[in-house]
Parts: structure tokens; C-alpha cells; sequence
């Protein structure tokens, strides 16, 4: 095999899934990788959890720093792109430094997404993306009493989780009439906020937040109708924002994200994206998930594999404390829906054409395996219902 100059720009998820397939293939050819941050690979998944923990960077490596010397992969750590010169084929570092590339894969990720609220730049207002973000976070929280999230997704409430972990008075305001509403439907959403409330949250739905309150140092939220919510620090956990500052001025096409085809290729020859940065469908789905199968893809194809990308089947796990919740599918495009119900559990199938949709379970997810696959798969309800009968159409 002739041999190649690989770079990689980012170390996320895709980035390193990518390098990882490269390496099947062609074990020789030099690979690069360039990241603005300190460390190597990370499970940034875990970020929420280990708000609450005591924890080495180490800890959360995807892969140690044996791997990386082991397979030749050279990684320029705490360096920044500056541009992409996609006529010479290099990139320009932040320290003048010239890389050159045969094959290039953009995986800068995203960042968070902070809506213009007044008074968002004073201290003590987070948007947590890395670890470093987490480290500033746990000190600047040590003797701190009240914080609040903004934002009740699935982030939103594993960040609340590790907050009260750590004996902070937590406070959830969420935009939305109830929480999660792309996962569950309102009947069970409202079961979950009750079973949030009993652990001693404070939660504040069809909420908006108009300014953060405070000389300098947040103290403080308005929320809209002018209530008004004491806090001493803020996390805001609303979604992201794909890093497309590096092809803004080059001919690589973006829109919300960068421009791919089916085969994770850009509109420039020999350029690769994957990952939260790349757009698919006019959508960006900032899923790690997501991230690790586009990486993948990319990778193979930067060696001349033929690959298409399809998306992977995306549900939500969500487990803190003793709420436990698993939800599939589209939930709000059904015709018919099947329950099972008891004192703490209550499952759900949403049914379209005789098919499963979607499905949530609420309190009890023993059942995971068998349910999730009944919805990838879209298996007919009546053929379901001759192995579990316990759920009963409602009318």
C-alpha cells in the first residue's frame, strides 16, 4: 500500500474511531492528530457523572497513552488549527508550525450552545464540554450552597444528579411544559418530576430564564412572569453548536454543520467530517453514539473503502438514583398505544400500521433488551403480545 499522510483534526470520539480503522488497514502510513485540548481521548459521556467524583484525567480515557505509542499515531495536544489550506494540502498551526495531509478528517466536535441571556458572562455561569470545564467547576462550587441547571434533557438531569450527590440545593428550569419531551409523553414525564421532587429537586417547567442576577458574580435568575430564583452558581446544559469556524473560509459547504455525502466525504476532494460537526439530513445530532459509527465510516473510507454511513437506531437510557427510564423511537406519531402499569412501573408501546414505533419504560427496565429490539426491528404488536401479554391496548 502507498503510503499516506492521515490527519485528524479534534479527538473526540470520531476522531479516534476513525484512527482506529485506518490503523486495520493500512498499518504503515503516518498518522496525525491535532486537538486543542491538554488531554487524549476522553469519555466525554461521563463528564455529568464525575461532577461528584474526586478523579484523575487518566480515569476517563477511551484509550491509554500505551495505545497511541503502540500504533505510531502522533498527537499534537493544546494546539489549535488556525486554517485549513485546502489548495497545498497542510494545515497552519497556532504556533506556525505547517502539517501537510494526503487525507484529512474534520472532527472539532461542537460546543455548547448558550442562549443570549442577559448577565450569561459573569462568573460563576458553566456550560460544561470538557474536562477542564469540570475541574473549574468543582472548585469554584466547594463551598457553595444552591445551583441550578438550566436545561431538563438528559444532560440537564444527570448534571442536577451529581450536583445533589454532592449536597448542593438543586434547582431544574426547563423551557419546555415538561421534561424530556422528545423522549416520553407528558403522563410519564410528570411521573418522573414527581419521583425528581421526592429526591428534593426544585423544578420549574414552561420556564425561561431572562437574565442571571448579580455585581459581576451570578447571585441570581428572572425568570419570566418576574419570578425571581436565588442561586449562587449555573449550569447551562441546552444543546450544541457544531465548531465551524475552521471551514468558514474555505470551499468546504456548510450550513448548520459541515456538508457531507453518504460516504462522510466533504465537497473537497480528499477531506472527510464526522462527528457532532457534520451535518446529515439537515440535521446535527450530537450523539456519541452517532460519533463513534460516523468516525468509523470516515476512517475506512480515508483508505479507500467504499463505505455509506447510515444512521444508528438512537434511544435514551437515563438511571439516577431510583429513577430508571428507557425510552425508543418516535413516541408523538402512533395510532394506537399499549400499557402495563403497576405502583412504581409503567411501560409503554406505541403502534403504527399493526407495527411497535416507539416504546418507554418507567421505573422497571428489565424488559430493555426485548423492547428495544421489538422497536428497531418494528415487529407486528400482535406477534409481541403472544410473548409478553402484559400490556393492554388503551382506548
Amino acid at each position: 500500500m502507498e503510503m499516506t499522510n492521515y490527519v485528524i483534526i479534534g479527538n473526540g470520539i470520531a476522531g479516534l474511531s476513525a484512527i482506529k480503522e485506518i490503523r486495520k488497514k493500512d498499518k504503515e502510513s503516518t498518522i496525525k492528530v491535532v486537538t486543542s485540548e491538554g488531554v487524549l481521548t476522553y469519555y466525554r459521556t461521563k463528564l455529568t457523572e464525575y461532577i461528584a467524583k474526586d478523579f484523575k484525567d487518566e480515569d476517563l480515557l477511551v484509550s491509554k497513552e500505551e495505545w497511541y505509542r503502540e500504533n505510531k499515531i502522533e498527537v499534537y495536544l493544546n494546539k489549535i488549527v488556525e486554517k485549513i489550506d485546502t489548495e497545498n494540502k497542510k494545515l497552519l498551526l497556532d504556533d506556525r508550525q505547517e502539517i501537510k495531509y494526503d487525507k484529512l478528517l474534520i472532527a472539532t466536535g461542537s460546543r455548547p450552545f448558550v442562549p443570549p441571556i442577559t448577565g450569561k458572562f459573569k462568573e460563576g455561569v458553566f456550560a460544561l464540554r470538557s474536562l477542564k470545564d469540570i475541574h473549574y467547576l468543582q472548585n469554584y462550587l466547594k463551598n457553595l450552597k444552591k445551583v441550578t441547571v438550566i436545561g431538563g434533557g438528559l444532560l440537564g438531569l444527570e448534571a442536577a444528579w451529581s450536583l445533589k450527590k454532592l449536597g448542593k440545593e438543586v434547582s431544574i428550569v426547563e423551557f419546555a411544559p415538561y421534561l424530556l419531551p422528545r423522549q416520553v409523553d407528558r403522563e410519564i414525564s410528570e411521573k418522573l418530576q414527581r419521583k425528581l421532587e421526592e429526591e428534593g429537586f426544585n423544578i420549574y417547567l414552561d420556564s425561561q430564564t431572562e437574565e442571571i442576577l448579580g455585581q459581576g458574580k451570578a447571585d441570581g435568575i428572572r425568570l419570566n412572569n418576574d419570578r425571581k430564583l436565588d442561586t449562587e452558581a449555573i449550569i447551562i446544559s441546552v444543546g450544541i453548536r457544531p465548531n465551524l469556524d475552521l471551514v468558514r473560509d474555505t470551499d468546504i459547504k456548510f450550513d448548520k454543520g459541515i456538508i457531507v455525502d453518504k460516504n462522510l466525504k466533504t465537497s473537497v476532494d480528499n477531506i472527510y467530517a464526522a462527528g457532532d460537526v457534520v451535518e446529515i439530513d439537515k440535521t446535527i445530532l450530537g450523539l456519541w453514539t452517532v460519533g463513534n459509527a460516523e468516525g468509523k465510516v470516515a476512517g475506512a473510507n480515508m483508505t479507500g473503502e467504499g463505505l455509506e454511513y447510515t444512521n444508528p437506531n438512537i434511544f435514551t437510557n437515563l438511571q439516577i438514583g431510583n429513577v430508571k427510564l428507557f425510552s425508543a423511537g418516535i413516541i408523538n406519531d402512533s395510532e394506537k398505544t399499549y400499557e402495563y402499569k403497576s405502583e412504581d412501573v409503567h411501560h409503554k408501546i406505541f403502534v403504527k400500521g399493526g407495527k411497535i414505533v416507539a416504546a418507554i419504560l418507567f421505573g422497571d427496565l428489565s424488559k430493555v433488551n426485548k423492547i428495544r429490539n421489538a422497536v428497531f426491528t418494528n415487529t407486528g404488536i400482535e406477534d409481541y403480545l403472544k410473548e409478553d401479554n402484559s400490556f393492554i391496548e388503551l382506548k
